[in-house]
């Protein structure tokens, strides 16, 4: 009974996640809960002190249709109704009745004046809050200027000691409620505006990462379109000279296989921009048994006649036994194919050599050790150590993109990526683990 009382008051006073309320529902329910403690207090003081039972009667009448607006709010959730009837019923009728009952000016009453003015304020809007309050300071101000006048037609208090008590608990009960009040609406405030500048850096941050997804997705896209538009050009040059043989279908099947990895880019694209997680590539990224041996194999002789065609000759080392290692093959595809892409375009060398060899890491870990290197003339040294930062190439017209991708997939892989430049050529040297 106890854990349905706490559920019950956590869902009226809105402290309950789960069943959050707006702050004009959640400020109705606390003036009702408020206004039963305030009637129930001010009736039964008043008794001792003198103010009679019809006072009493009032302030059993008040707390009765509070309770049953609480209620009925509550449950049929028509809170304008019930600000409305609260304004009508309670601050209009019974709190000028208590007035006359209860000891006049010379009472709690004028405390209760400024509570009802108050929450009409907070509760209502537009027209219909000035309306009101603009009715309720006219009724309070016309009972005051009466009684004034017409001192007979108050029940006032037999003793001043009885008028002190009665407006020390008015303004005491009537400060708490109204201290409650604002420090729900202040707490409200703060709340709002924390969780509109977290929306507002999350929309920032989001803008951030759909820019670097668009650059980063034109520039890996960007590498079967070139394997499709090279090994297509060879196709058509090997019709023309003799026409269609073997190496013109394995070229075929080059583009297609291309196409393929083309279409599964743009599927996993799709699947980025249908999410708001900044950390996309951490849940893309498939971890499975990866030969980075055969891999490279692969690849350089996936690239040997675009490398031909520059007049630079590929070539790969692969030590023996290359261990497997856990990772995402797409990714490493990538590192590798943006790495030996750029030491065949931006080098003016004219050898590219790709070796595989085993790392053993501090740990005792056995994994991997990539070197890409040519024999250009290096990278300008101002732009060395910035290289791998994203927006920095080393050529002019670059994007600046493919470093900053081949260190993310590098340290996602547990291992690292660094750079030696000299008049002798470049050298890139990947360490990879696992992924992480």
């Amino acid at each position: 009974m106890f854990k349905s009382l706490i559920k019950i008051v956590n869902k009226l006073f809105g402290t309950d996640e789960n069943h959050p309320l707006g702050f004009r529902v959640r400020l109705f329910n606390i003036m009702a809960a408020a206004g039963i403690t305030i009637c129930l207090i001010i009736g039964i003081s008043g008794i001792f002190i003198g103010a009679g039972l019809f006072n009493f009667f009032i302030c059993m009448l008040a707390m009765v249709i509070s309770i049953i607006l609480l209620w009925y709010s509550y449950t049929s959730g028509k809170y304008q109704l019930c600000y409305t009837i609260t304004c009508f019923c309670i601050f209009l009728i019974l709190f000028p009745a208590l007035f006359f009952t209860g000891g006049g000016y010379y009472s709690s009453s004028p405390s209760f004046f400024v509570f009802a003015v108050l929450f009409t304020i907070f509760m209502l809007e537009g027209k219909k809050m000035i309306i009101m309050t603009i009715a309720e300071l006219v009724v309070y101000v016309s009972i005051c200027i009466y009684a004034y006048y017409n001192k007979d037609k108050i029940v006032f208090f037999n003793n001043e000691k009885a008028e002190v008590i009665d407006i020390i608990i008015g303004f005491v009960v009537a400060s708490i409620a109204l201290g409650v009040i604002m420090a729900l609406h202040l707490y409200s405030y703060n709340k709002r505006q924390t969780e509109l500048e977290t929306a507002r850096k999350q929309v920032e941050e989001y803008a951030k990462m759909k820019s670097e997804l668009f650059a980063g997705m034109s520039h890996e896209m960007r590498t079967p379109l070139t394997v499709m538009s090279a090994y297509a050009q060879f196709a058509v040059e090997q019709i023309k000279e003799s026409g269609a043989n073997e190496q013109t279908l394995a070229d075929l099947a080059t583009i297609s296989d291309e196409a393929k990895r083309l279409a599964e880019m743009a599927d996993n694209t799709l699947k980025i921009l249908m999410t708001s997680s900044a950390t996309y590539n951490l849940n893309l990224m498939k971890k499975i048994p990866v030969d980075i041996g055969e891999l490279s194999s692969r690849l350089v002789h996936l690239l040997k006649p675009i490398a031909l065609r520059k007049e630079k000759i590929l070539s790969a080392e692969i030590a023996e036994n290359i261990p497997i290692i856990q990772g995402d093959a797409d990714a490493l595809m990538q590192l590798l194919w943006n790495l030996i892409q750029n030491a065949i375009t931006h080098s003016n060398g004219k050898s590219v050599i790709v070796c595989v060899d085993q790392n053993i890491f501090k740990d005792n870990f056995l994994g991997i050790k990539l070197i890409i290197k040519d024999d250009g003339t290096g990278i300008e040294p101002d732009i060395l150590p910035f290289i791998f930062e994203h927006g920095i190439s080393g050529k002019e017209g670059g994007s600046g993109i493919g470093l900053s991708i081949c260190r993310y997939i590098a340290s996602r892989h547990g291992g690292d990526i660094s750079i030696e430049s000299g008049t002798d050529g470049v050298s890139v040297s990947v360490l990879l683990r696992e992924l992480m």
